[in-house]
């Protein structure tokens, strides 16, 4: 079981009885209207950022109808959690047969308990499925006394962002965690305070906008100071100029899924409001109720729904970024969800010297994918505790938030770069990028190499419509777009092990790739058997 990715025990009582689950509706009642005045539902900064990624708002961003989640928490028996626009649905509690019940009003579509043996109507699952399915930066020249922080700031090589004025300002990071006990008060928050960089946030559990008044839980106060935290020549985060939204999630005195419908409530919201990037050091694998309990096959980013919000958070316009696990040294030993998702920049933990930490987790996914993406330092990571002193910590909690600060940074840099695009960057650049492991997946990140790399920008995602380019982009989805002058060519593409993975012959400039899996290949023809390197995204 994971509960944050440190180590401690958890002890809690089981309602007896009780069952947790998803209540699907039918379509949305909503006026066509609406989606020519998107400010009634999203701020202004979350339009302009789908409008500079090119991403559609569509049904998914409208809210739900409240009348129907009223009715629903109205219900004899029933405790209402929580309800997601996303899969427009909300989250009960309550005695299977009072769950049940609710089938029976006109607008639910379909039911899914958490305990998944209780799911056994094949067509009702197929219904859910159905349902699911429908359903400019300032700059400015800025160096750093990183202090404690060094080790762990240049060995992603970030400093050089920073030299360069990217140290996270315009960007916005919302940090889905446990608790954020002292943020308010303690000295190394306060530039982040007085420059109006903690922009908010909601204690999603306990229903309220006092983020602050939650005291059961430090692990946000960690997480967050990897990112903000600043204490002049001592200690400086991976993104000190970011603004921060603050939710909480997590229940600290249990293990239940109920925290996963939580967390996709907080990322419905951060997407609302604009947000860049998702930090999210928890995981989740085994319950206090062993009802609910997931496999290590269930780790293929598609059987979760917290895996399933992460990827729904993609397609938005957010890059998510979350912690691979502790899980290395346990019988468990793979990653957890949500970090199994491929939407995810899952994120692995070395020591000092960039060996792996014992306790993070392996990869790969249960369908075969490489993970975690990347790695930093999550053993002997200097963080700041709820005291406001500097103390070093383990977990893949904090190698987690140093990476998604840092992303802020290169999307600073980057900020026409659509979310998949800066994925890729991360990727292509780390220390392994070329052999890919389970252990460290592609190494070590190198965020000043991704800022620099004039390969990557021109081979990768600007490589023009020269008639020389043997490929018209190399940045692709569903077709690779070939120079008309190698139709009727053999085209080979390989995966970075070497592998052949396709063989064709071409009648178009249009060759299918749909069927591949998203990374790095490279691709061959037979006119002159010249290779070019591009991106399934």
């Amino acid at each position: 079981m994971i509960r944050f990715f440190i180590s401690f025990f958890i002890f809690s009582s089981i309602v007896a009885q009780e069952e947790q689950a998803w209540v699907f509706f039918t379509s949305k009642n909503v006026e066509v209207s609406l989606l020519d005045n998107p400010s009634e539902f999203l701020t202004a900064k979350a339009i302009s950022r789908k409008e500079r990624h090119e991403i559609v708002i569509d049904e998914k961003d409208f809210p739900l109808d409240q009348n129907r989640v009223r009715m629903i928490s109205n219900e004899q028996g029933i405790n209402y959690v929580t309800q997601s626009k996303w899969f427009n649905a909300v989250y009960v509690k309550g005695e299977e047969s009072d769950i049940r019940r609710l089938s029976s009003l006109e607008f639910v579509a379909s039911i899914f308990f958490m305990n998944r043996g209780l799911n056994n109507d094949t067509s009702s699952k197929e219904r859910i499925k159905s349902k699911k399915e429908q359903n400019n930066k300032f700059i400015e020249e800025s160096t750093f006394e990183y202090g404690r922080t060094s080790t762990q700031i240049n060995q992603i090589n970030l400093a050089p962002l920073h030299d360069k004025g990217f140290s996270g300002q315009g960007m916005t990071i919302a940090v889905l965690d446990s608790g954020f006990e002292n943020v308010d008060v303690i000295t190394g928050f306060e530039r982040s305070r007085i420059n109006s960089k903690i922009l908010g946030g909601y204690d999603f559990p306990n229903r309220t906008d006092e983020i602050f008044q939650y005291k059961n839980s430090d692990h946000g106060t960690s997480v967050l100071s990897c990112m903000t935290g600043f204490i002049e020549g001592q200690f400086v985060g991976s993104a000190p100029d970011a603004s921060y939204y603050l939710f909480r999630t997590e229940i600290a005195e249990r293990e239940s899924p109920e925290e996963e419908a939580l967390w996709i409530a907080a990322a419905e919201r951060a997407d609302s409001l604009g947000v860049d990037v998702l930090n999210t050091s928890l995981g989740y694998t085994t319950f206090d109720d062993s009802k609910y309990d997931y496999s290590p096959a269930d780790m293929d980013g598609k059987t979760t729904f917290i895996s399933q919000g992460v990827t729904l958070a993609l397609e938005k316009g957010m890059i998510p970024v979350t912690s691979a696990g502790n899980t290395g040294g346990s019988p468990w030993r793979i990653i957890s969800a949500p970090a199994d998702s491929n939407a995810a920049l899952s994120i692995g933990a070395v020591d000092f010297s960039g060996e792996k930490a014992a306790f993070s987790a392996f990869g790969p996914t249960a369908d075969n994918r490489i993970k975690p993406d990347v790695v930093a330092l999550g053993q002997g990571t200097s963080v700041l505790n709820d005291q406001g002193n500097i103390v070093s910590s383990n977990g893949t909690s904090f190698s987690g938030p140093i990476v998604a600060g840092a992303v802020a940074c290169l999307w600073q840099a980057f900020p026409n770069k659509k979310p998949k695009e800066i994925k890729e960057m991360i990727r292509v650049t780390a220390s392994l990028s070329d052999t890919p492991n389970s252990d460290l997946g592609f190494g070590i990140a190198n965020f000043g190499l991704a800022y620099s790399d004039a390969v990557l920008d021109s081979e990768i995602t600007e490589v023009g419509e020269s008639d020389e380019n043997d490929l018209i982009s190399t940045f692709v989805d569903y077709y690779l777009i070939i120079n008309e002058r190698l139709v009727g060519s053999e085209i080979q593409i390989f995966d970075l092990q070497g592998r052949l993975v396709l063989k064709t012959k071409t009648l178009t400039n249009k060759v299918e790739i749909h069927t591949l899996q998203d990374g790095i290949y490279a691709f061959r023809h037979s006119v002159n058997d010249e290779v070019t390197v591009f991106v399934k995204n």
